[in-house]
């Protein structure tokens, strides 16, 4: 249960951040960088339901506790590096640690949902990468 808590933490934080720069992101490559954080956001969203959720079904309360301050405007290649930067740790620690320990815990159904989310991950920060080129 500890690893979805802080599985959720993280995920809501880069779910707010990304709906942050959705928000705020200026300059000629807007349309296109609206449109793919908004997507990416819509796709968090999801995610962050369904860890929830199987906090949930695993018996536990899904907390609600994020702490982000994003006031400053940033470029937009600031914010393509750090949500790139963001999905890249994520999906590494659930690579290297989550699933491994909740494979070798026996809990197969929620070492499928932060390998699926991993996927998640690796896709949003290739995409981030390339358009930042």
């Amino acid at each position: 249960m500890e690893t979805l808590n802080i599985v959720l933490k993280r995920e809501l934080a880069l779910l707010l951040r990304t709906w942050n720069y959705h928000w705020n992101v200026e300059g000629p490559l807007f349309p296109s960088l609206h449109k793919l954080f908004e997507a990416q956001y819509d796709e968090l969203q999801e995610l962050v339901d369904e860890v929830a959720e199987r906090i949930r079904a695993l018996g536990g309360v899904a907390p609600m506790q994020v702490s982000i301050d994003l006031t400053s405007a940033e470029s937009t290649s600031h914010m393509l590096d750090a949500l790139a930067d963001a999905h890249e740790s994520l999906s590494a620690q659930m690579r290297t640690e989550w699933v491994p320990a909740l494979s070798e815990a026996g809990d197969p159904g929620t070492a499928d949902l932060l390998t699926r989310a991993l996927q998640l991950h690796d896709k949003a920060a290739w995409m981030l990468r390339a358009t930042a080129k």
